[in-house]
C-alpha cells in the first residue's frame, strides 16, 4: 500500500499538538498536501508519554501549559479520521529519559549499563573527573575533545594541551587546533581550576557504570532484557491500542544504546546460560577499550560474534512478544518498526531489521546470524535514510573532487554507497528481500537550504519504497514547505 506519512515529533510539535484548533489545522494541512497517514510520537525519548495513561506520566515541555483536559493523541484521531487520513502511534521503547529524567535514572536496577573509559586529570595523586568526551562542558564539567569531533576550538575558558598523557599548555584564549592535539576544556569556575593543571597526568580507567552515570550519554536506555523493563513496554503498548482507535503502532528504539551497552551482571548471566560456560575475562573477552594516539577505540574479543548474536535473538524475541500483545487485541492493527538505514554497521546496536534469509556478509557476524532478522515480523518498515545527497552520482563526485564526506547519522569519514538517500534505499532493498512492505524516511532539515532537492529525494524513495515518511513536521511547517509538498505528492494538483 502506497503510504505518505508525516512524523510528528512530541517535542518539537508540542504547541502544534497543544489544542484541538492547531491539529485540525495540521490535518487539514496534511490531508490537501496528499499525506496519507500522521504518526505522533506518543512517547519521546524522555519516557513520558502524549495520550492519558494510567501507567507512564503525561509529558510536558518546559514552560509550556498544556490543558489538563486535551489529550492529543484522541483528538488528533478524531480530526484525521474525518478527513479519511491514517494515524500511527509510534514508542521510543527502550529509551527511558534524557539528562537526568525518567526511568532510566529513577529505576537504576533498569538503566542499561555501559563499559567504557573514564578520563581524569591526575595531580599529588588527586583525580579530577572530565565528564565528557568529544562533547562540550556543562557548568562544572571538563570535557575532552578530540578532532573526530571538532577541527578547532575557539577558547572561551580554559584549554589545557594534552601531549603524551600530560598536559603540556594552558590556554586561555584564541582558537587552538584539535589536529595538533587534543585537549582537556573547561569553562567559567572549571577553567580556573584547570589553570592549575600545568603538568597533571591524563589517567584513564576502563569502568562499567549506568549510562544514568556517565555525563556524555544524555539518553537513558534501559536494559532490553529486563523481563521487568519488557512486561512495562508491553503494558504501555496494550494500554494504548486498547484505548485509543489508532490504525498503526511504529516501534523506535527496539535496540541498546551502543556497541559498548550494556555489560550489567544480569546480561552477563543471560549471556553466560546461552554460551553455557562462564566468561572468563568479562568483558575483555567481548570488547577490549583502548586509547591510542589520545583517542578511544576498542577491540572485539574472542566473544564477540556470539555476543552480537545473543543481543539480537533478544531483540527479536521482543519484536516477537510485542507483535504478538499487539495482535491478539487488534489483529487489523499495522504492526510496524523504525530503523536507521545504515545496517552493515547496525550489528553494534542489536537490532537485526533484515529478513531472516538475509545472511550478514561480515566477519563479525556468526554463521547463522540471519536467524536474529526479524523483518518477517513486521507488517511494515520505516528506513531513515537521513543524509543530505539524494543520487549516488553525488557522493561518487564528492569522493573524485576529493570533498571530505560528512559524518551524518551512521556515517563514517570515508565513502560508501548507502551515505546517500538513494544508496540507502537500494541497501535496505537489499537485505529486507521483500520479507515486508517498506516506507524510505527523510530528514528534511538537510534540505532547508535548498528546499527544492525535497522533491528529488521525495521522488527516490517513492521509486525504490512503497512510499516515503516525512521527518518532521516542524520542518514543513515553520519553512511553509506545505505546496512544495502537495506539488511533489500530488503532480501540482
Amino acid at each position: 500500500m502506497r503510504r505518505i506519512l508525516l512524523w510528528i515529533d512530541a517535542v518539537a510539535n508540542y504547541e502544534r499538538i497543544g489544542s484541538r484548533a492547531e491539529i485540525k489545522r495540521i490535518a487539514s494541512k496534511a490531508k490537501s498536501s496528499g499525506v496519507t497517514t500522521l504518526v505522533l510520537d506518543i512517547k519521546p525519548i524522555e519516557g513520558s508519554v502524549l495520550y492519558r495513561s494510567r501507567i507512564a506520566p503525561f509529558f510536558k515541555k518546559k514552560d509550556i501549559e498544556m490543558d489538563s483536559s486535551h489529550d492529543p493523541l484522541a483528538v488528533l484521531i478524531a480530526e484525521a479520521h474525518s478527513l479519511g487520513l491514517e494515524v500511527f502511534a509510534s514508542l521510543n521503547v527502550f529509551c527511558e529519559g534524557k539528562n537526568g529524567f525518567g526511568l532510566a535514572y529513577t529505576k537504576k536496577d533498569w538503566a542499561s549499563q555501559a563499559y567504557t573509559q573514564a578520563l581524569y586529570l591526575e595531580k599529588d595523586g588527586n583525580l579530577m573527573a572530565i565528564a565528557r568526551y568529544n562533547t562540550y562542558p556543562k557548568a562544572k564539567e571538563l570535557s575532552y575533545l578530540t578532532a573526530d569531533s571538532y577541527d578547532s576550538l575557539s577558547v572561551a575558558g580554559a584549554a589545557a594541551i594534552i601531549k603524551d598523557n600530560k598536559v603540556a599548555e594552558i590556554v586561555t584564549k584564541g582558537e587552538v587546533s584539535l589536529h595538533d592535539n587534543p585537549v582537556v576544556y573547561g569553562l567559567d569556575s572549571m577553567a580556573e581550576i584547570l589553570k592549575q593543571h600545568l603538568g597533571s597526568r591524563l589517567v584513564v580507567k576502563n569502568e562499567i557504570r549506568p549510562v544514568s552515570a556517565w555525563a556524555d550519554i544524555p539518553h537513558g536506555f534501559v536494559n532490553p532484557l529486563l523481563p521487568q523493563v519488557q512486561a512495562y513496554e508491553l503494558a504501555l503498548l496494550e494500554e494504548v491500542i486498547s484505548h485509543y482507535q489508532i490504525d498503526g503502532i511504529v516501534l523506535n528504539k527496539v535496540r541498546y544504546h551502543s556497541i559498548n551497552c550494556d555489560f550489567s551482571p544480569k546480561t552477563r548471566k543471560l549471556f553466560e546460560d546461552y554460551l553455557g560456560k562462564e566468561v572468563e575475562n568479562w568483558p575483555e573477552d567481548i570488547l577490549t577499550l583502548k586509547f591510542i594516539d589520545g583517542k578511544k577505540q576498542f577491540e572485539l574479543g574472542s566473544l564477540a560474534k556470539e555476543w552480537f548474536y545473543f543481543r539480537s535473538l533478544g531483540i527479536k524475541d521482543f519484536i516477537i512478544k510485542a507483535r504478538e500483545r499487539v495482535k491478539s487485541l487488534r489483529p487489523d492493527l499495522v504492526f510496524g518498526d523504525y530503523s536507521d538505514s545504515w545496517y552493515p554497521d547496525y550489528y553494534a546496536l542489536g537490532a537485526n531489521w533484515a529478513s531472516n534469509k538475509y545472511q550478514f556478509d561480515s566477519p563479525l557476524a556468526k554463521d547463522g546470524y540471519k536467524d536474529t532478522g526479524y523483518a518477517e515480523v513486521l507488517d511494515l518498515l520505516i528506513s531513515g535514510n537521513y543524509y543530505e545527497d539524494v543520487y549516488l552520482k553525488d557522493l561518487e563526485n564528492k569522493v573524485k573532487a576529493k570533498v571530505a564526506i560528512r559524518t551524518e547519522a551512521g556515517q563514517s569519514p570515508e565513502y560508501k554507497p548507502w551515505h546517500c538517500v538513494e544508496g540507502a534505499a537500494e541497501l535496505v532493498n537489499q537485505v529486507i528481500l521483500k520479507a515486508t512492505t517498506v516506507y524510505g524516511g527523510l530528514y528534511l532539515l538537510k534540505y532547508h537550504q535548498k528546499p527544492e532537492v525535497i522533491k528529488e529525494a521525495i521522488q527516490v524513495c517513492l521509486n525504490k519504497s512503497a512510499g516515503v515518511m516525512l521527518f518532521d513536521l516542524v520542518y514543513i511547517d515553520h519553512y511553509d514547505w506545505w505546496d512544495l509538498i502537495r506539488e511533489t505528492i500530488r503532480g501540482g494538483s
